[in-house]
């Protein structure tokens, strides 16, 4: 009698350049694997650079990424391009990012679940200040998590975010290599805490 083995679940990491980052340091970083060393899951990765949600809304190439791939559960990391726009105000990013999700669940059946992640601080944004940039960070923060319903969770990198180490890259935007790191590790949380739940 021929046993069959069931794959488990399909987790796409999906956002803006972090992601795409993310998926050259899997490549030549050995402190990192691109299965997450998660043997009861397939892991793929789709960074856009200068990814926003408007973005990543209708993107045919990711539409087909998403529809080849068929994940049960997305792994988002946007809004921190977003943030940087003057005329864009925190609540209308939380509700934006929300709608994305939603959308995502509404065209593609095989999604059950989605992590949304905190956005990150970053010391040199673009066409707003440092302070600016942070508080409405901090409002979208607040906000996603209780935007989000049951089959919607929010993710907060806290063993990244609160790291005394120098996590940022020398142009105050993207994560250093020790970053990249410690948010691989935290992603690698996040997978395990959606298929667990």
């Amino acid at each position: 009698m021929d046993i069959q083995i069931t794959p488990g679940p399909k987790v796409l990491i999906l956002g803006h350049s972090f992601i795409s980052r993310l998926t050259q340091a899997l490549t030549y970083d050995p402190k990192l694997s691109p299965d997450f060393n998660l043997a009861q899951c397939s892991v793929s990765c789709y960074g856009i650079r200068g990814g926003t949600v408007d973005r990543l809304q209708n993107n045919e190439d990711l539409n087909a990424h998403i529809q080849n791939f068929q994940p049960s559960v997305i792994i988002l990391q946007i809004g921190g391009n977003d943030l940087c726009d003057p005329g864009l105000k925190p609540e209308t990013l939380a509700c934006k990012i929300v709608d994305l999700m939603s959308d995502f669940q509404l065209h593609y059946s095989f999604v059950n679940k989605i992590v949304v992640c905190e956005l990150f601080t970053r010391t040199q944004p673009w066409y707003i200040t440092e302070e600016q940039y942070e508080n409405k960070r901090r409002i979208v923060n607040q906000m996603l998590p209780i935007l989000v319903d049951d089959k919607k969770l929010f993710w907060k990198h806290l063993r990244l975010m609160n790291s005394p180490l120098q996590i940022f890259a020398s142009d105050g935007v993207h994560l250093s290599a020790l970053g990249m790191q410690k948010y691989y590790r935290s992603l690698r949380l996040a997978i395990l805490h959606a298929i667990e739940s």
